[in-house]
């Protein structure tokens, strides 16, 4: 698969250069934005592996940028670059969570170098963050980021929402055909959740046969929506040699973030809501 870069800069020429030297230099797929405001919104709906971000950059700087990406994009590396040199500057910048930082002008094999390490490191971050059998995160990395998320909405009065997920009848699947096919309907239901799911959300396999979606920017109504579309996606899909769909369905509860709220008592009300759709009859959405 194609590394994806985004290279965010304001002047033309050094996006170009930059952009000529990682396809020279790595064989990688890069991209151009030249206006920082565009960024987040361009990450919701395209996925890249690595952004290379200019520091002075007029409307939005690049700091600025580093803390909205590092707040909803976390998993992204970020390597700045800049023209002044500043020990202060790349302190500041790595604070914020920058994966490394380069000078103009940039040398093609120290910024090859750079590029490679950071993608090293984000991947060896992955391996430690996510579920080996589905690829999604871990409840380790859950927790965390519900924690962060939890936080957030507090400071800023956002919208959050949760949606806990259980595939119904998971031990008679497993009974019936097997473990590994069981594996498989986990591998297949993880895969379809992440294509549901925007960039910005945060996709996890809770535990055994449950999942766990942090939905941020998203009040109660938005996530009942996205509830029902991954339910029905799920539910009309033909699961591995099963040409006849319904063969696997799960039950879905919904939580919206109350006014300073904890995380553990958020979590609760997404799982109590799981639970009444269970009681419900299963392959329905249920609301805390």
């Amino acid at each position: 698969m194609t590394t994806q870069i985004l290279v965010v800069d304001d002047d033309v020429m050094v996006s170009q250069v930059l952009a000529e030297i990682l396809r020279h230099a790595g064989g990688y797929e890069v991209a151009i934005e030249m206006d920082g405001r565009q960024v987040a919104r361009r990450l919701q709906h395209e996925k890249y592996d690595l952004i290379l971000l200019d520091i002075m950059m007029p409307e939005m700087n690049g700091l600025d940028l580093l803390r909205q990406l590092k707040a909803y994009f976390d998993e992204v590396p970020v390597i700045m670059v800049t023209a002044y040199a500043s020990v202060e500057l790349a302190v500041e910048a790595m604070q914020l969570g920058a994966a490394d930082f380069v000078t103009k002008p940039v040398e093609a094999a120290v910024l090859h170098i750079r590029v490679h390490k950071a993608l090293e490191y984000a991947r060896t971050k992955r391996l430690a963050s996510t579920d080996g059998l589905t690829g999604l995160y871990n409840r380790r990395v859950f927790q965390e980021r519900l924690e962060e998320e939890v936080g957030r909405a507090n400071r800023y009065q956002r919208p959050l929402s949760l949606l806990m997920i259980d595939i119904d009848h998971f031990k008679m699947h497993n009974d019936t055909h097997g473990h590994l096919w069981g594996d498989a309907i986990l591998v297949e239901v993880g895969r379809l959740l992440k294509e549901l799911c925007r960039t910005s959300d945060i996709v996890a396999r809770y535990g055994g046969e449950e999942f766990a979606m942090i939905l941020p920017e998203t009040t109660q109504a938005q996530a009942l929506c996205i509830a029902n579309r991954l339910r029905k996606t799920i539910a009309d899909h033909c699961f591995l040699d099963m040409p006849v769909p319904g063969v696997v369905t799960v039950s879905v509860g919904a939580a919206m973030y109350g006014a300073m709220q904890c995380s553990k008592t958020f979590l609760s009300a997404a799982d109590q809501a799981l639970y009444a759709a269970k009681r419900g009859g299963r392959n329905c959405v249920y609301a805390a």
